[in-house]
């Protein structure tokens, strides 16, 4: 991982669908959670905690701008391109469209890919620049847990891999409890 003070200009902005975000850039909230569901014992004392999965994250990026002629720069109007683009997300047609996403604290926790929570409006700091505030929130794909495909059936015990040979001794045993198959010696002999 790239360290903040050999790289700081990787930890100025996020990466948005390919674009470099304008402005100083910082993050908060991006951690990863886990799910957990505790069940508190009756009558005792513990719980039993049962592992549900990682939560989808959410955060927020504060975007700091300003406008400086003498160095030409003026990142207001980086911003109005920049915040089309986080809008883009937005559902069309019922479908969102996730963005991807890197800032390295961000790939640190396997957030990859984003839409847009909301969009704060500018708060001015009477200087000449302005701070935004974005959410974001991450766009993970479910993942299929266990289950049976559909049509299987689910067999309460695995299959045994020494079925075959455990038959085979079955069918031995049957047949050396029924005895030989040959004639008694006293049958051809007419007697008893």
């Amino acid at each position: 991982m790239p360290n903040p003070i050999d790289n700081e200009s990787l930890y100025d902005a996020i990466v948005l669908a390919g674009k470099r975000s304008p402005g100083q850039l910082t993050l908060s909230g991006h951690d990863r959670n886990q799910k957990w569901d505790v069940k508190d014992a009756d009558g005792s004392g513990g719980a039993s905690t049962t592992y549900k999965g990682e939560q989808i994250a959410q955060f927020t990026a504060t975007f700091y701008l300003v406008k400086d002629p003498v160095l030409g720069i003026d990142e207001f109007e980086e911003w109005a391109a920049f915040v089309a683009l986080i809008r883009s997300s937005l559902p069309n047609k019922g479908k969102p469209h996730a963005l991807d996403i890197y800032h390295p604290d961000l790939a640190t926790n396997d957030i990859k890919s984003v839409c847009q929570a909301s969009i704060g409006g500018m708060v001015h700091d009477g200087k000449g620049g302005a701070t935004v505030v974005v959410k974001f929130i991450e766009f993970r794909p479910p993942k299929a847990k266990g289950g049976s495909p559909a049509g299987s059936k689910t067999n309460d015990k695995p299959p045994d891999p020494n079925a075959d040979l455990k038959a085979q001794i079955e069918s031995l045993l049957v047949e050396a409890k029924s005895g030989p198959q040959t004639a008694h010696p006293f049958a051809t002999l007419g007697g008893r």
